[in-house]
């Protein structure tokens, strides 16, 4: 899942419920996540070449 995904995904939810202190913990915890494993991806086409 891309970070725009999870941007419209977040929005979506916050115009049903809004927001709360919990779900945008969740929301940076899934963002740090993508960026982590989009690193490891990018490091392991590097270490291929």
């Amino acid at each position: 899942m891309t970070e725009e995904k999870l941007y419209e995904k977040l929005m979506a939810y916050k115009k049903k419920h809004g927001i709360t202190q919990e779900m945008y913990q969740h929301y940076k915890w899934a963002i740090e996540t993508v960026k982590k494993q989009q690193q490891i991806k990018d490091h392991k086409k590097k270490e291929q070449i």
